[in-house]
This record gives C-alpha cells, structure tokens and sequence, in this order.
C-alpha cells in the first residue's frame, strides 16, 4: 500500500545514544535528538513485565516513517512525552516508501 501524506500525522523525535565522558573518568550514555520526521503512530497492545524487581506496564507500537529516514535499532523515538525504544526496523513490501518500526516503552535501555 502506497504511503500517503496524509497517514503521516504524527511528529517524532529520533534520539540515539552518544557515550560521553564524566568528571571522574567513566562514561555515561546521553540521547541526543538525530532528526525530527512525521510518521503515523499506532498503539499495538500493553502488557506488565518485571522490570528491575518491579512490575511495570509497557505499551507496544507500530510507527511508519519514509524510507531513507536514519534510523537503528539502538535508537528511542520520543513521541509526546512518551521514549519508545526501537526493537525492529523492516521494509515490509520491499519497494523503499516505508520504514516499519516495532517499539515499546519498556525501560530497558536508560532513559534521559
């Protein structure tokens, strides 16, 4: 299915890690903002998990970008005030319009 204009409604923030340096000689990861793109967001499903000895919810969604958007699995969306962590990235017809981007907002990469 072509990918119209018109699905891609929803702005978001691609953020990736960038290890930097502490006073004390270790490192730290910080997210840095990469691009801001439209995209169409949908919410797949929620679910709890233990996380860090705590029961937590996370929410699952499917998020479609143009194809050529930088991208990895190693990245955060930031939706609203909501960090989705990037679990897949595919071309689902093969003929480069689109990205599909599984992710969630389980906590297991650091937050910031």
């Amino acid at each position: 299915m072509p990918l119209s204009a018109g699905r891609l409604r929803h702005r978001v923030t691609i953020r990736r890690p960038v290890q930097t340096k502490t006073g004390d000689g270790g490192f730290e990861t910080v997210w840095t903002d990469v691009a801001t793109v439209y995209a169409e967001v949908l919410g797949l499903n929620s679910r709890e998990s233990m996380i860090g000895q705590a029961l937590q919810g996370v929410s699952s969604y499917r998020v479609t970008v143009r194809f050529g958007t930088d991208i990895t699995d190693a990245d955060q969306l930031r939706y609203g005030v909501l960090d989705l962590n990037v679990r897949s990235i595919s071309d689902p017809d093969g003929r480069r319009e689109q990205l599909l981007i599984l992710a969630d907002t389980a906590s297991a990469q650091a937050t910031g």
